[in-house]
């Protein structure tokens, strides 16, 4: 089997790549066998906003030559990989979940969890199952295995509350969350089990929220409640 080096900063890179017939997702230390999906992560420094940031960048590897991808064209890449995957072995791969709820005549939605923070989004057709139904393919997969396998029904509310302390650090900018302050937890699933990711009040972009998804806004002081009522 061919095979790619590729050497990356032990102290600011580091990268995953998957193995698009199996899933199996591997630790970059060198190596990379040809046709593997690639994720590498970097670590770099604003000065103007005076913060560490992560970029991440994807790609794959054709021929011993990493060829660069956005993350759309890498999902694509992983919705045909899944295809053929459902097809060979009449189940999902490891770490796919349905996204949303399965409708008839409809691409199926599924998601591919490298990690918390890396989530690809993936379309199965029709087509690319070689003609079947996607509904009734994923619907019988479903039903069959004994695990959790969809993310639709899971909870999507954010938590709005005054911060107990001042431990928690800010998800968007990366400072201490003052306590007493309101504080709002992005809901999140690590190992099935639910966790927030907490922001200051300042940091959210409102604009992607509907109010109905904050739960116990009802429970803060009336000023507090008008202010973050006036941001939708």
């Amino acid at each position: 089997m061919n095979k790619m080096k590729l050497i990356l900063d032990s102290e600011n890179e580091w990268g995953f790549f998957v193995d698009p017939k199996t899933f199996d997702i591997f630790t970059i230390d060198n190596d990379i066998p040809d046709s593997s999906l690639v994720i590498v992560k970097e670590k770099e420094y604003i000065e103007d906003i005076d913060r560490t940031v992560i970029q991440t960048s994807y790609g794959i590897v054709d021929k011993n030559k990493f060829i660069t991808k956005n993350k759309k064209e890498i999902s694509k890449l992983m919705s045909e990989a899944c295809s053929k995957f459902i097809l060979a072995r009449d189940t999902l791969p490891p770490k796919v979940k349905v996204e949303k709820e399965l409708q008839e005549d409809k691409p199926a939605q599924l998601a591919f969890m490298l990690s918390n923070y890396d989530i690809f989004h993936l379309k199965i057709s029709s087509t690319m199952l070689d003609g079947l139904n996607p509904f009734e393919r994923i619907q019988d997969i479903i039903g069959n295995e004994t695990q959790k396998l969809t993310l639709y029904d899971r909870e999507d509310k954010w938590k709005i509350e005054y911060a107990k302390s001042s431990r928690a650090t800010c998800k968007s900018c990366g400072l201490k969350i003052e306590k007493g302050t309101v504080r709002i937890g992005e809901p999140y699933y690590f190992d099935q089990y639910l966790n927030y990711r907490w922001h200051h009040e300042k940091c959210i972009f409102w604009s992607r929220l509907e109010i109905k998804q904050l739960e116990n806004l009802e429970q803060l002081e009336k000023e507090d409640k008008k202010r973050i009522e006036s941001y939708f």
